[in-house]
């Protein structure tokens, strides 16, 4: 290892918007390349993956937006504990929650929690209470994972302001062999920090108009050792430890060349010893409690693709169940958190001889209930939530191959009622996108975009009443509810471009870039404050609620460089966010610092698919912190990561070995409370049978 990272912690690079858009046009001057840049040829081994988190199957060539996907041997070769995990390494998207995998989320450009909204297999997943957590899909179930960064309630309605998160399932092709009609796996994994292990077995079976998958996982780990660079030899973060299990059952049949069904069953629970607040330390308003997850979803998918352009239809009904139980290590007060979701989507893409359209109509309902032990507790409301929308985009070719654009819009309505404080309220919203789409040449794509966003805020934040927590008997801090909260609103201008390049250096080399600079402004941004108490002339101990920000704007640019060259794959990303309160002009809380992610693998033996990687990730110092933080500095941080995968007989055995972190580095994300783990050394194996 080099004594001195590949950057500098101190490492800030800033580009105006302008000067970014110039180069960009100009096809960012490359040495070498731009002089005969419309000599070279488009890349032609770029791989076709299909998108479906902007509601419809496209090829990620046309989808222009800012858009992320991981697939399933990039999750394999990564072991991620989380979905967050396995997406931290992209531009502008950091891991948030803290170190414990059950409790980790993802932070999109600076925003998070209920502002990125999350789907699995199409279907939303609504849960949100307080300090728990929200992501409940274990990685070994996954398939791929798609994130649309930026506002996208013209597709999705509410919650999509900071963008998407998209988990899409394994299916019966995913685990069968080629020549398989019937078989499964087994895998299993086992990381040293924390002793955490976990097994995975599945089967799939497929015919000529039915496919079946089941499958089943299980991990347990004990607490997580943190790093060593400040000599903390032995430290470990108290009550991280986790069990968790579950199960996914997932049926299709083809029922005739036009109409297919699908059944998706999925469960999970987890269990352990956790603080109230995950993410902060344990502490005197911050109790140990027994945690008990359980999450249930069930889904039926409907198809009708027929011979007409004009029916290409999808209507999806599902149910989502979670419950949460706990009680306090100290005296035994238990609580217990409930969310139930009813929903319906119903779509229809047509085509015409030149424009397509994509249309379609949401619902859904929310029960939610919540019972608090003993006194001085926060007292959730027992609320209903009901939301409808109606949206239509349209791809209208303005130039034959050249020139398009996009145009969407919906409209939501939403009703939220407090039974236990008989409050009400009723509102609407109307969401818009446009783009514009240039195909300068072969190599080079241009997009403009603007897009809309909204998010309804929660029963919680709306009604919450109750103590928050307590400084001493009778000096409590309460909360006061405020069911005249606005909605979020934001609107993104966005500018994309998209270049693929073969034959770059050599015949059969490719290299493709992606970069982008946004700027999204968001109104009525949501905050929950807690006021300071006083003790003199009054004894005041204060109070928390829930209240608009007028004005915050968050603004940055990524950029990401893919180069292929026979076995040899090199990835170079670097993304920054800067946030403001433009009343005041000060930082927001919970922006990513600017991030380098380097992933370079090569392929040994081919034939038996041998590849090793090293992954490099720097964090720069992040200081653009609000003042009421008191101006503190989150240091950066360098990691390493190194990785290989082998398959020593055929297709039937994989092997993964991997370590993360490799300098043992105590480090902190910015803006979080707890630091991150120490070296991992993980192992996996999976056999095909």
């Amino acid at each position: 290892m080099p004594s001195q990272p590949f950057f500098t912690s101190s490492s800030r690079i800033h580009i105006k918007p302008l000067s970014l858009a110039i180069a960009l046009i100009s096809g960012l001057a490359l040495p070498g390349i731009s002089a005969q840049a419309e000599d070279l040829p488009l890349a032609a081994d770029m791989d076709k993956l299909i998108v479906t988190a902007v509601r419809a199957d496209n090829d990620e060539s046309q989808v222009a937006r800012p858009l992320v996907i991981v697939g399933q041997k990039k999750i394999e070769e990564l072991q991620p504990a989380s979905t967050a995990e396995a997406l931290s390494g992209q531009t502008n998207i950091e891991t948030s929650g803290g170190p414990r995998a059950s409790n980790q989320s993802v932070n999109i450009r600076g925003l998070e929690g209920q502002q990125v909204l999350q789907i699995v297999d199409g279907v939303r997943q609504n849960y949100e209470s307080g300090h728990r957590p929200t992501y409940y899909l274990d990685p070994a179930l996954l398939r791929n994972i798609e994130v649309l960064k930026g506002p996208t309630s013209s597709l999705w309605g509410s919650g999509a302001i900071g963008g998407v998160v998209a988990q899409n399932t394994v299916n019966a092709s995913d685990i069968l062999k080629p020549d398989q009609d019937i078989g499964g796996l087994l895998k299993y994994g086992y990381n040293d920090n924390g002793e955490a292990s976990a097994t995975t077995v599945a089967a799939g079976a497929r015919g000529e108009t039915v496919d079946l998958l089941a499958s089943a996982y299980y991990r347990d780990g004990n607490d997580i050792e943190l790093g060593d660079s400040n000599k903390i030899t032995g430290s470990t973060l108290a009550d991280s430890g986790n069990r968790d299990q579950g199960a996914l059952l997932k049926g299709l049949w083809q029922m005739t060349d036009s109409q297919s069904i699908g059944l998706n069953l999925r469960q999970s629970e987890a269990n352990g010893s956790v603080p109230t607040n995950a993410a902060a330390p344990i502490g005197t308003s911050n109790f140990l409690i027994n945690r008990h997850t359980d999450n249930q979803n069930i889904a039926l998918d409907y198809r009708l693709d027929t011979a007409s352009p004009l029916v290409n239809a999808q209507a999806l009904l599902y149910h989502n169940k979670t419950k949460m139980n706990e009680s306090r290590l100290s005296d035994g007060r238990s609580d217990s958190t409930k969310l139930d979701t009813l929903g319906l989507n119903l779509n229809n893409r047509s085509d015409f001889e030149a424009v397509s359209l994509l249309y379609g109509i949401d619902g859904y309902h929310d029960d939610f209930s919540a019972d608090r032990g003993g006194g001085g507790r926060p007292t959730p409301p027992d609320a209903s939530l009901d939301v409808s929308g109606e949206f239509v985009q349209a791809t209208v070719p303005l130039i034959k191959d050249v020139l398009r654009t996009e145009l969407g819009v919906r409209h939501d309505s939403f009703k939220t009622e407090s039974d236990n404080l008989n409050s009400s309220r009723d509102e609407s919203a109307v969401s818009s996108s446009a783009a514009l789409i240039w195909q300068t040449n072969k190599w080079l794509e241009l997009a403009v975009r603007y897009d809309e966003a909204f998010r309804a805020p929660s029963a919680e934040e709306l009604y919450t009443t109750g103590t928050h927590f307590c400084m001493f008997p009778g000096f409590c801090n309460t909360f006061v509810s405020n069911p005249d909260l606005d909605p979020e609103n934001a609107a993104n201008k966005e500018l994309l471009a998209r270049m693929n390049w073969s034959g770059v250096l050599v015949n059969d080399d490719s290299l493709s870039i992606k970069t982008s600079i946004f700027r999204n402004d968001v109104d009525h941004f949501i905050e929950q404050i807690v006021t300071n108490p006083t003790f003199f002339p009054v004894m005041d101990p204060g109070y928390t609620t829930w209240v608009n920000v007028d004005k915050a704007r968050l603004e940055g640019f990524e950029i990401e460089a893919n180069y292929n060259w026979k076995n040899l794959n090199t990835r170079l990303g670097y993304g920054q966010t800067q946030g403001e309160n433009r009343k005041t002009g000060d930082a927001l809380s919970g922006i990513p610092a600017d991030k380098w992610v380097m992933d370079t693998s090569y392929k040994f033996l081919p034939e038996q698919n041998l590849i090793a990687g090293v992954r490099m990730t720097h964090a720069s110092t992040q200081d653009h912190v609000p003042a009421i933080d008191g101006n503190e500095h989150y240091n950066g941080y360098t990691l390493t990561d190194i990785y290989t995968s082998w398959q020593p007989v055929g297709d039937s055995l994989t092997l993964n070995f991997s370590i993360n972190n490799v300098t043992d580095k105590y480090y902190r994300v910015a803006f979080q409370e707890l630091y991150q783990p120490g070296r991992e050394v993980l192992i996996g194996a999976t056999y095909r049978f």
